[in-house]
């Protein structure tokens, strides 16, 4: 089977949009077990945290399933298989960056300030945990992304809005396609649990202004991140 590399400008977009590609042209049909990591990795001329991030979006996004001992496995195709949501992660871009970025502050920003309101002791729990894993050493990308997806979807819920838990649960699909390639950049451990930080102890404080304030500077500064990204090869490092 020929796989072509990707254009490395876009890595994350491009090892989304090829997979897919495969999967929807029956190359991989429901049930098939995908490739390896290391298989993936040779044939698209990327590094194996590039593949692995890609799968676990997938994962994510319900295109594959991960069985633990196997390899990942193409999922039937379902209603939600070519939602929206999996559209804008696959053909999110720099052009429209600043309209995902700003439909994810409205979002979020609401959401700390809510989650302020309604803060409990299990939440504030939840949140330190997430913030000790993405902060231990040494660092491990999926571990980090993980925790981070926790983090965020943990003030979704304690919104108290199923609305808003379902819209965030959307756009940390998205984030888990792109985001990954921040973590090539030094200071974006450091800065990012700072940041996850800030936003637990506001939120933990019912400090509802402070919790939104502490959001929109995490949103801006993480978009910012990702920005400097589509110039740099993330696997160059």
């Amino acid at each position: 089977m020929l796989i072509k590399p990707v254009s490395r400008a876009t890595l994350p977009q491009e090892i989304v949009k090829a997979l897919t590609d495969l999967i929807m042209k029956r190359v991989w049909k429901p049930g098939d077990l995908i490739p390896s990591e290391k298989e993936l990795a040779i044939r698209f001329d990327v590094g194996r945290s590039t593949i692995r991030e890609a799968v676990k979006s997938l994962v994510v996004l319900g295109v594959l399933e991960a069985r633990a001992g196997e390899g990942s496995f193409v999922r039937e195709p379902t209603s939600e298989l070519l939602s929206g949501a999996f559209r804008w992660g696959v053909l999110l871009s720099e052009g429209n960056l600043d309209d995902f970025v700003d439909v994810r502050a409205h979002i979020e920003v609401e959401c700390a300030r809510r989650a302020a309101a309604n803060c409990t002791d299990e939440l504030s729990g939840q949140l330190r945990r997430c913030i000790d894993e993405m902060g231990a050493e040494p660092m491990d990308h999926g571990t980090f992304m993980d925790a981070d997806t926790r983090f965020h979807l943990a003030i979704a819920r304690a919104a108290s809005n199923p609305i808003f838990e379902n819209i965030g649960s959307t756009i940390q699909s998205i984030v888990r396609i792109w985001y990954p390639r921040t973590y090539y950049i030094p200071e974006t451990k450091e800065r990012t649990v700072s940041e996850h930080r800030a936003i637990a102890d506001t939120i933990a404080a019912r400090d509802c202004d402070g919790a939104g304030n502490a959001m929109r500077a995490h949103l801006v500064a993480a978009s910012l991140r990702l920005r400097r990204t589509f110039t740099k090869d993330p696997d160059a490092d």
